[in-house]
């Protein structure tokens, strides 16, 4: 092995014999003082927004106030005042859990490392705040949760009491019915016509 050579084995740097540990995790030492907040701003926002709680409040809105939306390009004003409403709630539950995670954080701060650090920032997260204050967004979704709404689950399965037969068969066991038993139909269709052919 030539002396200006490194092997590395087993997670341990070997350089002319001598062996030293490897670091493989950036812990953020070296970084500068406002690059470690953005940096500890951003990973506390990411676990706001993947929360299930957050994420229930925002469906919780949304399926409470769908029905108002219909899908045609004109905009009615009760829209807005509903846009209003959820993007106020949303910020409001965004800073107040950056609050809770992070000391001294206030979102004007916030928005001035975002403007300086919009290279660095992952853009899944900043395409999901940039959806967070789009109406158009905002809309579709609104369309969506009063489609599904509207539609229900996509089948149903409707079960009816086995009838058994207790005479007596050439083998000589009692038997139940199986054939009128299970009856899978969509949900509006009703009776066995509906789910005939899916027995």
């Amino acid at each position: 092995m030539h002396e200006d050579d490194v092997d590395l084995c087993d997670g341990e740097l070997v350089v002319d014999g001598e062996e030293e540990d490897i670091n493989f995790v950036d812990d953020g030492s070296k970084l500068d003082a406002e690059t470690q907040r953005f940096d500890r701003i951003v990973g506390a926002l990411e676990e706001v927004l993947l929360d299930e709680e957050f994420e229930e409040l925002r469906e919780s809105f949304c399926r409470e106030n769908c029905q108002h939306f219909e899908d045609s390009d004109e905009n009615k004003l009760i829209y807005t005042d509903i846009f209003s409403k959820y993007t106020s709630l949303v910020e409001s539950t965004i800073d107040q859990r950056l609050k809770q995670a992070v000391p001294g954080f206030s979102m004007q701060e916030f928005m001035g490392l975002l403007e300086s650090h919009k290279d660095s920032l992952m853009s899944d997260v900043f395409d999901l705040l940039l959806s967070l204050a789009d109406f158009e967004a905002f809309k579709e979704v609104m369309l969506s949760y009063k489609r599904d709404l509207a539609d229900g689950p996509g089948f149903a399965i409707n079960c009816t009491p086995l009838r058994l037969h207790t005479e007596e068969q050439e083998d000589g066991e009692a038997r139940p019915d199986l054939d009128l038993s299970l009856q899978i139909s969509p949900i509006g269709g009703s009776g066995p016509k509906a789910g005939a052919g899916l027995r």
